[in-house]
């Protein structure tokens, strides 16, 4: 709810005209218009003062946003397409999550409480549990119980390349990532790394 319909709301609740608030709390008329209208954005100070003379009492908390179904790994095996030839992955819905987090980091632990459904690729199935694991690692927090379930991956996944290449990447793969058979560097999921 916007300040203004808060304030549209608390004063028709107690049925003052735009002016009669004004009135009672000692502002101009148009004080009251442009902030119903949403184009003036008050301070608290002024909006608790509004409401007051409304007769009600502004109330104003600070909490953690709820988590959208699409920021929890559970979601993320929906990244996964089987396909008979090949493993398709939406790479930019994983670093997507991995971003928000990144911004977020209050809602890592919500984030990876719930375990993604298996997707039938053990390999990227590993994958899911070593990113939990790694974003549990660096927040301090417990490795999620469901990880422990998860089986490392039947055959390394890294990247192709030379084997110059595959060397580099495999000497900067997360360890919890390593730890699972699933050889790709830090920098190719977390964006912001160096």
């Amino acid at each position: 709810m916007s300040a203004g319909d808060l304030l549209r709301q608390a004063r028709e609740d107690a049925g003052l005209s735009r002016s009669a608030l004004a009135a009672k709390a000692g502002v101009p008329t148009s004080t009251v218009s442009r902030i119903e209208a949403g184009s003036s954005d008050p301070t608290l100070t002024m909006l608790s003062r509004l409401v007051a003379a409304a007769g009600q009492e502004l109330s104003v908390a600070v909490r953690t946003p709820a988590l959208a179904p699409e920021l929890t790994i559970g979601s993320l095996a929906g990244a996964y397409a089987p396909d008979a030839r090949v493993r398709k992955i939406n790479w930019a819905r994983l670093r997507g999550f991995l971003d928000v987090l990144a911004e977020h980091p209050e809602l890592t632990a919500a984030a990876i409480a719930s375990p993604p459904d298996r997707t039938g690729d053990a390999a990227f199935d590993a994958l899911l549990a070593g990113v939990a694991e790694k974003l549990a690692d660096d927040a301090g927090l417990p490795r999620p119980r469901w990880t422990r379930s998860v089986p490392s991956s039947p055959t390394p996944w890294e990247t192709p390349g030379t084997p110059a290449r595959i060397r580099r990447a495999r000497a900067q793969t997360p360890t919890q990532l390593a730890a699972r058979n699933i050889w790709l560097p830090t920098h190719d999921l977390w964006r912001n790394a160096a």
